[in-house]
């Protein structure tokens, strides 16, 4: 059933990358994203651009009344130099969830570092690959403020023990999988939610198509691999034909949902569930819904199950 959804989706993304690649004078979709890398900071205001659009996002979000902003300040910084020579051979991570009882005043983001010594080359190819849109969409939306960070200040404070603890980053992924419906499906949901209010660009919400083709196309592997019917390069070989990656990256993705059994699939059925929560709620609280209490609600659950929040809530409807 998730296979059969997932292929749905992926076709319903690639129909669109298709249809639209022209409303960006491209040829097709691989041309019009291209585009993004493009549009970067400058190596001079390359750290100072990560704050600049956390801040931007925290004024979106409260001035559409989104969700409660915590009071959880975030600090982007260069990647620790002792870290940089092992980092890319570890489950080395930029936002690594702050610890759920020992939470420091202000946390750490490591960003990919950057300065005036390195070779032109490589400064012009760090910089294209920490574009406006990486910076905006992965380290500000979904990792740095909306998604992850403040849907972890809300799981600290949950009732549930297992709802705090859940989604805390280990030395491999989360502690537990069953958190991880609402970790990822809320940062995915969540940058969707700031496309609705107009804080992404048009060739940012286009490229957002092509994120969900690829989140379904794991989705897809995670199932195939583990009934058996995917090995693993069969696995690699459909992210390439399939989803548009490269034979690296096809390759790492392959080897990570075999280690993880449903570790890629909660990303799909975790945003989507979340959406549908929410036209739920939309009509059983009638004039008394808003985004931000029902956001709020929600968050406040932990990081449990999005099935088990949907049936409590449903419950509490219900019960009153």
């Amino acid at each position: 059933e998730i296979v059969r959804y997932a292929e749905e989706q992926m076709a319903d993304g690639q129909a669109y990358l298709d249809e639209h690649a022209a409303d960006f004078g491209a040829a097709n979709w691989q041309e019009a994203l291209a585009a993004l890398s493009d549009l970067h900071p400058t190596i001079d205001g390359y750290y100072d651009s990560y704050s600049n659009v956390w801040n931007a996002c925290r004024a979106t979000a409260e001035s559409h009344e989104l969700v409660t902003w915590p009071d959880f300040p975030i600090r982007y910084v260069p990647r620790p130099a002792w870290s940089r020579q092992a980092a890319p051979y570890l489950y080395f991570l930029f936002y690594r969830s702050p610890a759920a009882y020992n939470r420091p005043p202000v946390h750490n983001y490591l960003v990919t570092p950057i300065d005036a010594s390195m070779p032109a080359e490589e400064q012009e190819k760090l910089l294209r690959a920490n574009n406006d849109s990486s910076i905006k969409l992965n380290h500000v939306v979904h990792h740095g403020s909306i998604g992850h960070h403040v849907q972890n200040w809300n799981a600290f404070r949950a009732e549930s023990r297992i709802g705090q603890m859940a989604a805390v980053d280990c030395a491999s992924r989360i502690a537990m999988f069953c958190g991880g419906t609402m970790a990822e499906g809320w940062a995915v949901y969540a940058t969707e939610l700031m496309g609705e209010v107009g804080f992404l660009t048009p060739l940012e919400l286009y490229a957002e198509h092509q994120g969900r083709r690829r989140m379904s196309a794991r989705a897809i592997v995670d199932v195939r691999l583990h009934q058996g019917r995917f090995s693993l390069d069969q696995a690699a070989a459909f992210y390439e034909q399939r989803a548009g990656m490269s034979p690296g990256a096809a390759r790492g993705e392959a080897i990570k949902n075999s280690m993880f059994p449903g570790g890629a699939m909660m990303y799909l059925i975790g945003t989507d569930r979340i959406k549908e929560l929410r036209q739920e709620m939309e009509w059983r609280w009638g004039s008394q819904f808003s985004l931000r209490r029902f956001h709020d609600q929600f968050l406040s659950y932990g990081s449990i199950p999005v099935a088990l929040i949907a049936e409590e809530m449903e419950r509490e409807m219900t019960d009153a």
